[in-house]
């Protein structure tokens, strides 16, 4: 069967259950192979009967939901999917983007409220989704209710053309993506709130956890790499999938993050360690917190490396679309 009908199929069963797919899946291709047949019958070429016939079988997300017996019925099943479509493309892009921004804000206001500004942070991604959910909703509401179709919006009909690509490997998703990429602008912001805004004084002045001298070149080289890795997660989201050169370059970002901290912390080098004397504890603790720390350090940094090379060896194994047979 053709790749154009493979992609058709393949975007209808994304939304159906998994036990129901293989049932479906016979049932659709037999379906759409018949209609093709009768039209390659009629005189049409094979192309352009595929073509017409999926353009008559409609959006693949409508077909779905009608096989899966789940009506559109929340804004009403002309303006569902355009609306299901654009609030999900919302939330996905402004709610990080007004976290990281109102996290940022806030820790550049006032450094050692770190609890605070995370809390805010929280609190406003919230209220965003709750927003973005009830004024998109609304609109469409109207919209539907006054019985505005979509033609009148302006919004093009569905044709075979905008079925989306055969995935060809695992693909690198949105959403991990955009948790990396927060993860990693909070861990930055950290490691320069402990500096100028420490929870812990001493007589009166912040005490950084960490050690002061590591400014001098430590801090700012580790800042730097992380500001690397998100480039990685980015250029890795383009780049759709894992590769044996992605995952190489991992390695070596994990290498020059592994292997200085766990110099440093062999060398007593990372904490200060007044800062345990302002939490009531003795110097004997400073050997089992390096241990930890080392510990974690290392199997945090194996794993990632590890999980690089197994998510580009899948990828690589994984079966391409298969080949256009004649209909």
């Amino acid at each position: 069967m053709s790749t154009l009908i493979d992609r058709y199929v393949f975007t209808a069963l994304k939304s159906i259950p998994e036990n129901q797919r293989s049932d479906i899946d016979r049932e659709l291709r037999g379906s759409i192979s018949d209609a093709v047949e009768a039209r390659v019958d009629a005189g049409e070429t094979p192309a352009a009967a595929e073509t017409a016939v999926l353009t008559e079988f409609g959006d693949p997300a409508r077909l779905a939901a009608r096989y899966a017996d789940r009506p559109l019925y929340l804004i009403g099943p002309d303006l569902f999917l355009d609306w299901w479509r654009l609030l999900k493309t919302l939330l996905i892009i402004v709610v990080p983007l007004a976290v990281v921004a109102n996290l940022v804000i806030k820790l550049a206001l006032d450094p050692a409220d770190i609890g605070g500004a995370i809390g805010s942070a929280v609190g406003l991604g919230l209220g965003v989704v709750v927003h973005i959910a009830f004024w998109v909703t609304l609109a469409f509401y109207i919209l539907q209710s006054t019985g505005t179709r979509r033609s009148e919006l302006g919004l093009a009909p569905w044709t075979p053309e905008q079925l989306p690509q055969l995935p060809r490997r695992s693909q690198v998703s949105l959403a991990d993506t955009v948790a990396s990429v927060i993860m990693l602008g909070i861990f930055i912001a950290v490691l320069i709130w402990q500096h100028f805004g420490s929870a812990l004084y001493l007589n009166g002045e912040p005490v950084p956890v960490l050690n002061d001298g590591l400014w001098s070149f430590w801090l700012p080289y580790v800042i730097v790499l992380l500001a690397v890795e998100i480039a990685f997660a980015v250029a890795l989201y383009l780049r759709g999938y894992w590769t044996w050169g992605f995952a190489a370059a991992n390695t070596v970002l994990g290498l020059l993050f592994m292997v200085p901290v766990l110099w440093l912390l062999a060398t007593d080098q990372v904490y200060n360690w007044a800062f345990l004397a302002e939490a009531n504890w003795d110097g004997a603790n400073t050997g089992w917190i390096n241990g930890i720390t080392a510990a974690f350090v290392l199997f945090i940094g194996l794993w990632d490396i590890g999980d690089g090379f197994v998510k580009a060896w899948k990828a690589e194994r994984q079966e391409a679309p298969r080949e256009p047979a004649t209909v």
